[in-house]
C-alpha cells in the first residue's frame, strides 16, 4: 500500500461526503427540514488490528493492536444526514523487532539486540473527531433501523509513548515521548448500522466497522524510515 494512493483517496472521499451531505440537505429544506430527533451522546468503544507501513525491511512487526473508549455527540441535520464528533482516549500497542539506543543525532532504533525478547510500544492519545455520517434511508427516530456511512477527520493529541521489552526475565521500559509527534493527522472512514438490528442487545445505538489511515510518522527517529499507521476498528455506541 503506498502513502501516495491513500492521500489521494482520503481527501477526495472526505470531500464528497460532505458536499453530498450538503446536498441532501439542500434537497431535503422545505420537505424534511425538521430534525427527526434532538442531538444525542454515546458512550463508544472500539478495538481492532493496526498496521504500519513504509517501515523498514530489517524491523519485523507483528501483532498490532488499538482500543478506543470515549463519547460520541450526533447532531441530526435531516432525516438523512448528521454531523457526529467525538472525544476519545485510544491505546495502541505496536509490536516491532526494534530497540531504541542513543546516535549523534539522537535516539534511532537498531534491530533487537541477543537477550533482548518481546519488544513492543505502547502509546496513549486524546483524539478529537468531526464526521459526516449519511445514512441509507429516512429517520424516524434515533432507534430506528438504519445503514449509513461515515467519514472525516480527527485530530490525536500524545499523552505518552513507551517502549517496552524483557532482557534477562526483567521486564524494562524506556520513555519515547521525545521523539514521538505530539498531534497525529487522520482521516476515518465507516460502515455502520443502528436500531433494530440489535434488538437482543437493547443498550447498543450502532455498530461500524472502518479504517483509519494517520497521515503523518508517529514518531521522529533519524532511522525509522516512513512509516504510516493504518487501523481497523470495530467501534460500538452504547
Amino acid at each position: 500500500m503506498k502513502n501516495l494512493s491513500f492521500r489521494k483517496v482520503c481527501f477526495p472521499l472526505a470531500l464528497l461526503m460532505t458536499l453530498g451531505a450538503q446536498s441532501l440537505i439542500a434537497q431535503e429544506n422545505g420537505v424534511k427540514s425538521k430534525r427527526p430527533y434532538s442531538s444525542q451522546t454515546y458512550f463508544s468503544f472500539g478495538a481492532g488490528m493496526s498496521f504500519l507501513s513504509g517501515t523498514q525491511d530489517q524491523f519485523y512487526q507483528d501483532g498490532h493492536s488499538n482500543v478506543q473508549i470515549g463519547f460520541m455527540k450526533e447532531f441530526p441535520a435531516t432525516q438523512r444526514v448528521s454531523w457526529v464528533a467525538g472525544l476519545e482516549l485510544e491505546r495502541l500497542t505496536y509490536s516491532l523487532d526494534f530497540f531504541p539506543e542513543e546516535g549523534e543525532g539522537g535516539k534511532r532504533f537498531i534491530p533487537a539486540p541477543d537477550g533482548v525478547k518481546y519488544t513492543r510500544i505502547f502509546q496513549n492519545s486524546l483524539n478529537l473527531s468531526a464526521q459526516t455520517r449519511i445514512y441509507f434511508k429516512d429517520n424516524s427516530s434515533e432507534q430506528s433501523s438504519n445503514i449509513f456511512l461515515q467519514a472525516g477527520f480527527r485530530a490525536g493529541y500524545n499523552l505518552s509513548t513507551t517502549f517496552s521489552y524483557r532482557e534477562s526475565s526483567a521486564q524494562e521500559s524506556i520513555n519515547l515521548s521525545e521523539i514521538t509527534q505530539p498531534i497525529n493527522l487522520q482521516a476515518e472512514f465507516l460502515l455502520g448500522f443502528k436500531g433494530a438490528y440489535f434488538d437482543k442487545l437493547a443498550i447498543l445505538n450502532s455498530s461500524s466497522f472502518g479504517l483509519i489511515y494517520q497521515f503523518n510518522n508517529p514518531w521522529s527517529a533519524g532511522n525509522v524510515g516512513n512509516v504510516k499507521p493504518i487501523h481497523l476498528t470495530w467501534r460500538f455506541l452504547f
